[in-house]
């Protein structure tokens, strides 16, 4: 007999054996089990009661600089501006300078084709500082962990004011001369250190005693009225010089470090370079929501606004007895016509020392709410005996020094706002 024919009836015959059999599928010993043995999985979302509040944000989210300036109006939001001071750095050594002629000096302003806020269609004039005082580690510090201002933004002296193109033109970064007094003024204190230090070893410790960096921000550091845009645009100082028979260009630029590098001998690898500032002038009626509880809260990057979250009847689950699967929260927000796209907020929570004890980003962003998973986060609250009150939940904008979206949180959608927990009793 064929061996693979013979493995082939006998499937086949088992296959009719057991589809004759078929029966209603049943759980085995369930009618010997007591009602109270049996898992059931439940589904809860009205628990827990939420309620919000805006309040300003007080910190820096965000290792990077991103060089944000211009200024922009919300109809919502209001005013919103930005510049930024930063110290110089020199890029590389040209040589011997001894026999060349300054021819001129510029600023370079590079536009970054991601980062941009506001109507991209209108020019704007952006002013130009010296920093007349140090940018300190201690100074940055307190401004990304209080949104503080440092002292040495006001103690400056304008260079000039630039005219900047509407962002939409095609052209990658702009060029403007500095006056030429100035500019051999600034020269004059590169060559000092430069003819000091010809290994570029102590170069940036000793120019930074006599040029402390520019602050780049909106027209005379102020609100002009403009409804123009925020965007990236790093800058560059190019020193233009010529010999008898060939030209150089000396670069300064900012450091792509940030001034969280380890500190060594040399101020000059600490490279803190650099800051940004962001300022708001809200509406009314949007002020006048800051630090109350309100059916409608506000979240807002550039170090604007924050929500704050109060989560009732939480702590009721603690001991319900049951096993907790799946905890999710969801946000409605408030249908808006507005420049700002739809990226992915962050929810925050602290314990009572300010101790960051979870932090996700929302698993759901579109037009309509966001969605947090905040499973692990109730993992932690049961095992640990502080009480659910206790920590401080915040909804806020992720790197709130790169991005300057704008949201309303709904919460008179009451049936999009809750938190839904899928639990096994």
């Amino acid at each position: 007999m064929n061996i693979k024919t013979c493995v082939l009836g006998l499937v086949c015959g088992l296959s009719i054996i057991l589809s004759s059999c078929k029966k209603e599928d049943q759980i085995l010993g369930i009618d010997v089990l007591q009602p109270s043995d049996i898992l059931t999985t439940c589904v809860d979302s009205v628990s827990t009661t939420i309620s919000f509040s805006t309040l300003k944000d007080d910190s820096i989210r965000s290792e990077y600089i991103t060089y944000m300036v211009g200024e922009n109006y919300d109809d919502v939001f209001g005013k919103s501006r930005a510049g930024y001071a930063t110290r110089m750095y020199l890029q590389g050594m040209m040589g011997d300078l001894t026999d060349f002629k300054l021819d001129s000096v510029c600023l370079r302003l590079s536009k970054s084709a991601k980062y941009a806020y506001g109507d991209t269609n209108v020019a704007q004039t952006f002013s130009v500082y010296e920093l007349l005082q140090d940018i300190t580690v201690d100074d940055c510090a307190k401004y990304n962990q209080k949104a503080e201002v440092p002292s040495f933004v006001a103690n400056k002296k304008k260079i000039f004011d630039v005219n900047f193109p509407a962002y939409r033109d095609t052209v990658s970064s702009y060029v403007f001369k500095f006056d030429a007094d100035y500019g051999k003024e600034l020269y004059a204190k590169l060559l000092q250190n430069y003819n000091t230090d010809t290994t570029l070893k102590y170069f940036d410790s000793l120019f930074i005693k006599q040029f402390k960096g520019l602050y780049i921000t909106t027209k005379d550091d102020q609100f002009n009225q403009v409804q123009a845009v925020i965007t990236h645009c790093v800058p560059e100082i190019n020193f233009y010089v010529s010999g008898s028979d060939t030209t150089k260009k000396l670069v300064f630029a900012p450091s792509p470090q940030a001034y969280t590098s380890p500190v060594s001998n040399d101020p000059s690898q600490i490279y803190l370079q650099a800051i940004n500032v962001f300022e708001h002038e809200y509406p009314s009626e949007l002020a006048s929501a800051i630090g109350t509880s309100t059916t409608q809260s506000y979240v807002q990057g550039m170090v604007g606004l924050k929500t704050k979250l109060t989560l009732s009847g939480l702590e009721t689950w603690r001991d319900s007895l049951v096993a907790i699967n799946v905890a999710k929260l969801s946000i409605p927000l408030q249908e808006r016509t507005t420049w700002s796209e739809y990226l992915p907020l962050n929810l925050r929570i602290y314990d009572s020392k300010r101790n960051m004890v979870y932090s996700t980003m929302s698993t759901i962003a579109d037009s309509s709410k966001f969605e947090f998973n905040v499973h692990p986060f109730l993992v932690h609250l049961f095992n640990n005996s502080p009480k659910a009150e206790t920590y401080d939940y915040e909804v806020v904008v992720p790197e709130n020094n790169t991005y300057n979206n704008a949201f309303v949180l709904d919460g008179t959608q009451t049936e999009k706002l809750k938190l839904v927990i899928t639990y096994t009793k």
